[in-house]
């Protein structure tokens, strides 16, 4: 039901609200037997402890009676009685009533501490990387190395088959394939979201997997698609990049991706205050320039702005890649064209790999993307 109320529009635009409607009232119909069931027994246990408490009182007030009239009992000895009593009764009718309750909390408390109890295969605090190589000196070079990869819910499908490339300390790399090639997949592996199986993933020759990992993330940025924004303000939203900046680094990041004019706003991304897709990207790559990092990983950053808001987030994008080792996953060519090197991805495979001019005189699949892309 929630997810028909955020998304009415598009339940609209298909002309599947009776649909919508229909399955709703299916579920619930699917969901009466138990509903019947759980609402007797909490009714019976709801009268059971209404019952026991007014027959407790009952009792006590005809024992009582007994007592005060052959005087072994005086009334203030019964009132202190009886209120002792009243509270402990109240207590046991209110512990019947929530035993239906019991069911629901016990599942969401295995649910709870199942999640808790589940080890990260990748540890991401930094007290869980004593002993790993420490990146400092960073140079910026990647390379994979007969790399295969399966997501971990899909074992048995290969997003990547045996892809080896090297990116040089600060060369720009781009990534370019039709969708479900495995382009964002190198990135995920970049940051080390996953481990691969099979090859390696190195950077500066060294196995990704040897990098304390908390620190070695402090030297690459990452700018996606969709970067998230919270509800802080534009301060906040950039002192994100490194927490421990200081507000005149915060608003030089802010200038370097033209967004200080936003400054000194309240709050980003709420009614009041909306923010548009250009804005958010100039938001994520500001986050990037106070991070400072060695290696700038772009997951189709602009690819969701028009043209005229990707020409200012691209130089903004242009100035932030100097000097450093970028790969930027790209749909739209024009913004990859100038790449010292271009990979060519094609179901999970590289399969070219050169500059831009290099690419086009060869004729082949790269070729034909940028044809497709120019129509």
């Amino acid at each position: 039901m929630s997810e028909c109320v955020i998304n009415t529009k598009t339940i609209f635009s298909f002309n599947f609200q009776q649909t919508a409607v229909d399955m709703y009232l299916s579920l619930l119909l699917s969901e009466s037997d138990d509903y019947i069931f759980n609402a007797l027994w909490s009714g019976f246990l709801m009268g059971m402890g209404a019952f026991a408490t007014y027959a407790c009182c009952a009792t006590m007030i005809f024992a009582a009676k007994e007592f005060i009239l052959d005087f072994t009992l005086n009334f203030n000895d019964f009132m202190f009685t009886i209120s002792t009593l009243m509270l402990m009764v109240v207590g046991i009718s209110e512990g019947l009533n929530g035993i239906s309750d019991y069911p629901k909390a016990r599942d969401a408390f295995i649910s709870v501490f199942k999640t808790m109890r589940t080890p990260s295969l990748i540890p991401p605090f930094l007290e869980d990387n004593q002993g790993k190589l420490v990146p400092d000196n960073l140079k910026g070079k990647i390379e994979f190395r007969n790399v295969t990869f399966a997501y971990p819910k899909k074992p048995d499908i290969d997003v990547l088959k045996n892809v080896s490339f090297v990116i040089q300390p600060g060369q720009s790399a781009g990534l370019v394939g039709y969708s479900g090639c495995g382009k964002s997949t190198i990135i995920q592996l970049i940051e080390r979201f996953y481990d691969v199986e099979i090859g390696e993933v190195l950077i500066d020759d060294i196995n990704i997997k040897d990098y304390n990992l908390y620190l070695l993330r402090k030297k690459i940025g990452l700018v996606s698609q969709e970067p998230v924004l919270f509800k802080r303000s534009v301060y906040e939203n950039i002192l994100y990049g490194r927490l421990d900046a200081n507000k005149e680094e915060v608003l030089s990041a802010a200038k370097a991706a033209v967004i200080e004019k936003f400054f000194d706003k309240k709050q980003m991304g709420t009614k009041e205050d909306p923010v548009s897709g250009g804005e958010k990207q100039r938001l994520a790559i500001a986050r990037a320039f106070l991070k400072d990092p060695i290696i700038l990983l772009l997951d189709e950053a602009t690819s969701a702005l028009d043209k005229e808001s990707e020409k200012g987030v691209q130089k903004s994008i242009d100035a932030l890649q100097k000097g450093r080792t970028s790969v930027a996953v790209a749909h739209r060519l024009t913004t990859i064209q100038n790449s010292d090197v271009i990979l060519v991805m094609e179901n999970g495979k590289l399969v070219e790999k050169g500059t831009h001019e290099e690419l086009l005189n060869l004729g082949k699949k790269y070729a034909n993307l940028y044809k497709y892309s120019e129509q």
